[in-house]
């Protein structure tokens, strides 16, 4: 990692917690807009693709998701993630988010579709953990999260199991429940969690569903 990477790296909380107060009124205007102005959304066959603890990552269209976008200058573009919550043929996604960007603080769950259609078009990528193991304690797991409001964690400290940040939301899951750290490459201490890659590293992951391919 070059030295003006890992200083970008280790800038990035702070950035995006000054973004986030200094912009709030900017987050999520037309999200998710097409040209032909119709809602950016998942086909229904690509509904039937998804499982229960599928993680959904996406590139929101708001200012903050720029700078961490263009932070991270990742393969893909993105700049969130949640889990897919699937009970009785209804897919929701829960997920950590600011209360910065959001009238509610850490754990929220919306829609599929909702979530889908606040992303920028084009940007929905989703993977599933490679086990032999029961994939739903990780929905199991989210949906307790959410019943105990768990808040944002606005440190962005792995080490702080009280609050979680978006990304350390599944990398707590898997390592509690699979005893898999899919962040043991990167190295904590420099804020790389932020890599959205590390959910797609073929080791541990398979790509379901890819709109940005």
């Amino acid at each position: 990692m070059s030295r003006r990477s890992r200083a970008l790296l280790l800038s990035l909380p702070l950035v995006c917690l000054l973004a986030w107060g200094g912009v709030r009124w900017w987050h999520g205007m037309d999200e998710g807009q097409l040209p032909n102005g119709e809602r950016y959304t998942l086909s229904d066959e690509e509904v039937a693709l998804l499982q229960d603890g599928d993680i959904i990552l996406r590139r929101g269209s708001g200012i903050v998701s720029d700078m961490i976008a263009a932070l991270l200058q990742e393969e893909r573009d993105l700049s969130h993630c949640g889990i897919v919550v699937e009970r009785k043929g209804v897919y929701r996604v829960v997920h950590a988010v600011s209360n910065n960007i959001s009238d509610h603080d850490g754990m929220q769950v919306h829609a599929l579709q909702e979530f889908v259609r606040q992303s920028k078009p084009g940007s929905v990528v989703v993977c599933r953990l490679r086990t032999e193991r029961d994939r739903g304690a990780i929905s199991r797991k989210a949906v307790e999260y959410l019943r105990r409001k768990v808040p944002f964690d606005h440190h962005f400290d792995l080490a702080d199991t009280s609050s979680f940040f978006c990304s350390e939301l599944p990398w707590r899951i898997f390592l509690d429940e699979y005893g898999i750290d899919v962040f043991q490459d990167v190295g904590h201490g420099e804020k790389t969690a932020f890599r959205f890659a590390q959910f797609m590293d073929p080791r541990w992951f398979e790509v379901v569903l890819d709109h940005q391919q």
